[in-house]
């Protein structure tokens, strides 16, 4: 124990350890600063000719309701063609006065430099904003066809729907609603980066380890069990990263349950452990780890769902300790995966330690 706690000492003297532990609070902070201003997907000039009851109530909506984008609204849609052109703008919409009194035959205006997967959702939106008023129209044009001359607009608008027809949730029902509904999308992939930093940290480790193998440490570090000095001395590098990193997915708010949380993460140490520790062995040279971190750590980046999901790699992205651990948040079947992965990588180097090692 007391050489676990001399070990810990001297990593704190390590320059580049306490870099990578910096790069945790500093990176929190500066996504919460961005996230907290004023900001969206888009930034979306809005023009609305009208001055009738929907387009006051379209304009209030908008305001009221943003969503992930943020909207500006102008009087002249050529001022905001121009900023549209000179970048000021992502994209503009006019909205034309036919929305108060001919929605059926409208034709709406959508301003854009290129077009894109972002201008597409952003084509969604609008059109969902301006159905109520369509679907409303619509019925009345709908009953006026058929011989009636009510108006239903009242009674159209005296039915509610409470709440949202479409809610987002997880089938272990763990994430807080906090989680789902206020994170904003700048901190969404905030745990899958706090993942490689982890796996950065256990390929730091052994970097060191052969750093200390090669200078002599272990030749004075006698122990019955290789495996287990090993393991204890990854461990104590990770610890600490570990635990900033429970305090980032709190402080970034994509945080779950304590518990939960914990066991999950303890799971990924000892996958980490594992495979950091086959890789030494079989790599062999703090060089040769060097040039091949940029490789473990773009590819768990692509094949892992830190920004996206790329399906079409199938059981491929499963070698990537990362793939399993963060799809076990909200999937127990992926920490079942993992622990079994963490287990056989632990076996494996326990292994190659006691029958296979280079040096007392």
């Amino acid at each position: 124990m007391i050489k676990y706690l001399l070990l810990f000492k001297r990593l704190l003297k390590k320059k580049s350890y306490i870099l990578m532990l910096l790069v945790v609070p500093l990176m929190i902070i500066l996504l919460n600063l961005i996230s907290a201003r004023e900001s969206g997907l888009m930034t979306i000039g809005v023009c609305i000719q009208g001055d009738g009851t929907a387009s006051q109530a379209l304009k209030q909506d908008l305001m009221d309701n943003p969503g992930s984008f943020r909207y500006i609204m102008y009087d002249n849609p050529d001022t905001m063609s121009y900023d549209v052109r000179f970048m000021k703008l992502d994209e503009g919409w006019v909205i034309p006065d036919t929305l108060d009194w001919d929605i059926l035959n409208m034709k709406s205006i959508i301003l854009i430099r290129e077009e894109g997967v972002s201008h597409l959702l952003a084509k969604e939106v609008l059109l969902s904003r301006i159905y109520p008023f369509f679907a409303k129209a619509y019925v009345n044009q709908y009953v006026s066809d058929k011989g009636f001359a009510s108006d239903l607009s009242e009674k159209f608008e005296s039915i509610n729907v409470n709440g949202d027809l479409f809610e987002m949730g997880y089938f272990d029902g763990a994430a807080s609603s906090n989680e789902l509904n206020s994170t904003s999308y700048l901190l969404l992939p905030l745990r899958g980066i706090l993942a490689l930093h982890l796996m950065l940290c256990a390929i730091a480790a052994s970097m060191y380890y052969l750093e200390d193998e090669d200078n002599g440490l272990f030749i004075f570090w006698h122990t019955r069990f290789r495996f287990l000095r090993e393991f204890g001395y990854y461990f104590v590098i990770l610890l600490i990263p570990a635990i900033m990193m429970l305090l980032g997915l709190k402080l970034g708010g994509v945080f779950t349950s304590f518990f939960p949380e914990l066991i999950k993460i303890m799971a990924y140490v000892c996958l980490l452990i594992g495979l950091a520790s086959i890789v030494r062995r079989m790599l062999k040279s703090t060089k040769i780890l060097g040039l091949n971190l940029p490789v473990a750590i773009f590819g768990s980046a692509i094949f892992s769902p830190v920004f996206i999901e790329f399906k079409e790699a199938g059981n491929l992205r499963m070698i990537f300790p990362s793939f399993h651990y963060l799809y076990s948040i909200h999937d127990l079947h992926y920490l079942y995966t993992m622990a079994i992965y963490a287990g056989i990588s632990l076996i494996i180097s326990c292994i190659l330690a006691e029958f296979f090692h280079t040096s007392s």
